[in-house]
């Protein structure tokens, strides 16, 4: 059942040394998703500030929500533009998974782009009619909560569709997107975990951005609070997601899960590293929140540089950790010398 449910490989092979490749889904995809981190924290952002303002009848806060509105309406188009390469790479990778996972969520997958045109469409209204619609503020923060919902949905569809591709044995009782919310295992809490690390990542944004610039002008009093708030925001977040972390560990399956305790030493390794990193860059977090360090903030940009590229090559080792069983049994059609010198 297993072996009939995976199609055969493309007869053309892969036209690159697989090792390439998957160094280029590692980098590229690292590229893509910090940016949608980005634009999904700082659209966030920009709503649960303009709301505080509101309720406190405060426009330093809405001040504040106008600067993270324009941050996030630059990086969506970022963040496009630089998941083509990812897309292309597990295209071309694992052709009979990430294919066939896709077709069992045919319709929410052809609705991502209509949704993502809505999203920009509404991020667009929401930045440009904030002086406009300082009286409308209610009619304004509709087209904010509606962008920054869309920006919520989309993900779980992804999310589907690569954990999907993880589990063959299960695509013949599968029923569609809404079915596979709760029918493949480490969905919600790859939600979680996913949605917590773009919260974390854009008050660190804000950290990092204005502790540039600070370098070289003097900060207003909106952007030194969105300093120190973003350091305060990136600390809590990230340790509530350290426990998001070990959620998603244990949801994962007994004999996946045993190799990063212990059962193999790269993948043990990689955990111990990001778990010692994180701690690291909680620390520096939470004494850049408290007093303004030059030190601290270099340090922090590198650990949080280490921190990324660890996630992503731990990524690409639980996938395929998970597909080698499948692997050897269909093999891929690989790049090699004869099939170029033909």
């Amino acid at each position: 059942m297993i072996v009939a449910s995976i199609s055969p490989d493309n007869v053309l092979p892969i036209p690159a040394p697989i090792g390439l490749l998957e160094v280029l889904i590692v980098i590229t995809f690292l590229l893509h998703i910090i940016f949608v981190n980005f634009t999904i924290s700082l659209t966030a952002g920009a709503v649960g500030l303009e709301t505080f303002g509101i309720i406190k009848k405060n426009r330093k806060y809405d001040n504040m929500a106008k600067i993270a509105s324009y941050h996030a309406s630059i990086h969506k188009s970022i963040a496009v533009v630089l998941g083509v390469g990812p897309l292309l790479m597990i295209s071309v990778i694992y052709t009979q998974y990430f294919y066939s996972s896709t077709i069992l969520i045919g319709k929410a997958w052809l609705s991502v782009l209509i949704l993502l045109i809505v999203a920009f469409l509404m991020l667009y209204v929401y930045k440009f009619t904030w002086e406009r619609w300082q009286h409308k503020k209610g009619l304004h923060l509709f087209f904010g909560i509606g962008a920054m919902a869309i920006l919520f949905f989309v993900p779980l569809i992804f999310i589907v569709n690569v954990v999907s591709m993880l589990y063959p044995e299960q695509w013949a009782t599968a029923n569609g997107f809404f079915h596979s919310l709760f029918h493949y295992p480490q969905i919600w809490q790859r939600y979680l975990h996913f949605m917590l690390a773009s919260i974390a990542t854009g008050g660190f944004y804000f950290f990092i951005f204005y502790s540039f610039k600070k370098r070289k002008h003097v900060l207003q009093e909106d952007e030194v609070s969105l300093k120190r708030n973003g350091a305060k925001v990136g600390f809590w977040v990230t340790v509530v997601q350290l426990v998001a972390g070990f959620l998603l560990l244990f949801s994962f399956k007994p004999e996946i899960r045993m190799l990063y305790m212990g059962e193999d030493l790269l993948l043990t390794t990689l955990l111990i590293l990001s778990i010692m990193f994180t701690l690291i860059l909680c620390a520096l977090l939470y004494k850049a929140s408290e007093q303004d360090s030059g030190k601290s903030f270099l340090l922090a940009l590198a650990t949080f540089v280490m921190i990324l590229g660890i996630m992503g090559w731990m990524r690409h080792e639980l996938r395929e950790s998970y597909l080698q069983p499948y692997l050897e049994d269909n093999p891929r059609t690989e790049h090699t010398t004869q099939n170029n010198n033909k």
